[in-house]
């Protein structure tokens, strides 16, 4: 019986996870609009005095993922989503970001896997660091993931905390602070070198 329900278990999302369904008007319209404000406050025209904060909640984050994630990637980044990898979506919380999805394993019926990270920025750099995962509701060793954890360390060593935009401006990411279902960006404007 401890078999079935572990079993039953790992097939359970976490209960946060809910995919917005983006055929809604009103789903694409958050997508729309997360969209707009993000481009609107990193482009807009500041001293680089200005140290400003932008506060970007669960709903808009996975209204956008679900509708736009693979396009961006195919289109803007020349990356393609792996074909394991369904309805990705994100949630805040005080400790860091989980992130879910169902993946196909060995080509299996689609399973619901969570990593929580702690992400953070130090001296101009991103760090991410897997605090948690979970298959379906059940929490797993991370320690059976350690050479996706080493990876994913060495990958995000040296990610410089900056986001070019088209005029040559870039934004400066000093801060990212995270509270019940969104998390904060403070940033910066710097002008071209």
């Amino acid at each position: 019986m401890l078999v079935g329900v572990a079993a039953w278990l790992s097939w359970q999302p976490q209960s946060w996870y809910d995919p917005p369904d983006f055929t809604h008007p009103e789903v694409i319209k958050l997508a729309d609009r997360a969209e707009h404000r993000l481009n609107e406050e990193f482009h807009k025209v500041r001293s680089v005095e200005d140290v400003w904060r932008l506060r970007i909640g669960d709903d808009a984050m996975n209204s956008w993922l679900v509708g736009r994630l693979e396009g961006w990637l195919t289109h803007d980044q020349h990356l393609e989503m792996p074909s394991e990898v369904h309805q990705p979506q994100v949630h805040v919380t005080h400790e860091g970001v989980w992130i879910a999805a169902m993946i196909e394993i060995e080509g299996n019926t689609p399973r619901p896997l969570a990593i929580q990270l702690g992400i953070w920025v130090e001296d101009g750099i991103v760090f991410a660091e897997p605090i948690t995962v979970r298959l379906g509701r059940i929490p797993v060793p991370i320690a059976l993931f350690q050479t996706v954890v080493d990876t994913l360390r060495q990958e995000s060593r040296g990610i410089k905390a900056i986001v070019p935009l088209m005029d040559d401006r870039e934004v400066e990411i000093l801060d990212i602070e995270f509270e019940q279902n969104a998390l904060i960006l403070t940033c910066k404007t710097l002008l071209p070198q």
